[in-house]
């Protein structure tokens, strides 16, 4: 028995091309879809070929059928490895292309600016056909999906803390939140600086405590800090601004003490990477209060750390000044703000690209 392959759309049309090529002995020994077509291994009596071609010849040697069953078997096993062979060389060809292509995309993205802790999440979700003139627009698309919501800050929870790195700006958040809510009527906010050991950050509250006519009560103790908690009126908000030492140890006491509290983190939008992730897993952040808005850095550190985080965005400042009101951050805000390049200058790039998609 031969052995031949035939590649077809389906088996049916592969047996027709097998019949009208090796008459009706043909038999089907295997049939498997590879890709979008079917491979069909056709066997054919090789001695019946032999004599419709020819006279019947004595042949000198007598194969016995163990053997030549043997042999066919052979025949398959060569033909199988064959086309393993050819598949595995056609799926390394592919797969050499998309990592090309993938590569290309890459240094677009960082052409871009994106940091390199974020572009696996992205490029997951993009292809080589995105890397063009509109790939700023599709990133922003996708750190939209990416980021956070925003999220107001609950005033009928009674106690607020505000946590953050030393310099980040949580003593002007406090008194910032304490005018708003003055001038608003909805609550009468009651400020604690808690803990708050540093001779620099004790003389600034002071200063700002007199320079604004209005009390700001210093406490050591978490059990002060909670009979002060229990004894506020029932529209009273109690604000409290922490120091950066044993957050970690401090926060648990807090939350199991105090009544009805939310901690929330101060970040400066300039702030190091490390220097943010340093506090974004030692509590269950209500949310994230952005300071230093004004300042035109690198804002990719800090969309990594929300990406990362997901903690709800909630206030922002745009200036140290406390004239200047706390406002509300969402995160198409701070995606606005990125300074992604024109791509157009890219054309060669976005080209070269393009003809390796095609």
């Amino acid at each position: 028995m031969k052995m031949d392959v035939i590649w077809a759309k389906s088996p049916k049309i592969g047996i027709g091309h097998a019949v009208a090529k090796f008459g009706d002995d043909s038999l089907l020994l295997s049939s498997k879809k590879i890709g979008r077509r079917y491979r069909l291994i056709i066997g054919t009596d090789q001695d019946k070929r032999k004599e419709e071609d020819s006279a019947a010849k004595v042949t000198d040697v007598v194969t016995s059928a163990p053997e030549r069953d043997k042999m066919d078997y052979q025949t398959i096993a060569t033909l199988v490895k064959k086309e393993v062979e050819h598949l595995r060389k056609e799926l390394e060809s592919k797969a050499v292309k998309s990592g090309q292509a993938a590569t290309d995309l890459g240094i677009m993205l960082e052409k871009l600016k994106v940091p390199k802790s974020l572009l696996p999440p992205i490029m997951e979700k993009l292809n080589e056909e995105d890397a063009s003139h509109n790939l700023s627009s599709k990133v922003k698309t996708l750190l939209k999906e990416m980021l956070p919501e925003s999220r107001d800050i609950d005033l009928s929870i009674k106690t607020h803390v505000l946590c953050g790195n030393y310099g980040s700006g949580k003593t002007t958040v406090a008194l910032k939140m304490m005018l708003k809510l003055m001038s608003l009527n909805q609550a009468v906010p009651v400020l604690v600086s808690y803990k708050q050991h540093h001779s620099a950050s004790r003389c600034s509250i002071k200063e700002l405590s007199k320079e604004l006519d209005i009390p700001i009560f210093e406490i050591d103790d978490v059990a002060t800090l909670k009979k002060v908690e229990e004894q506020l009126a029932d529209d009273s908000v109690l604000i409290v601004d922490t120091s950066t030492g044993n957050i970690k140890d401090e926060i648990p006491k807090l939350e199991k003490e105090l009544l009805s509290v939310n901690f929330h983190l101060v970040n400066a939008f300039d702030s190091f990477s490390a220097a943010q992730e340093h506090f974004l897993n030692e509590a269950n952040w209500s949310s994230i209060i952005v300071t230093r808005l004004e300042m035109n850095s690198n804002h990719w550190p800090l969309i990594h750390s929300l990406v990362k985080a997901k903690i709800p965005l909630s206030l922002g400042s745009i200036s140290p000044s406390l004239n200047s009101q706390l406002v509300s951050l969402t995160k198409e805000d701070l995606i606005n703000q990125l300074d992604l390049p024109n791509l157009s200058e890219f054309d060669h790039c976005r080209l070269n690209v393009a003809s390796k998609a095609a």
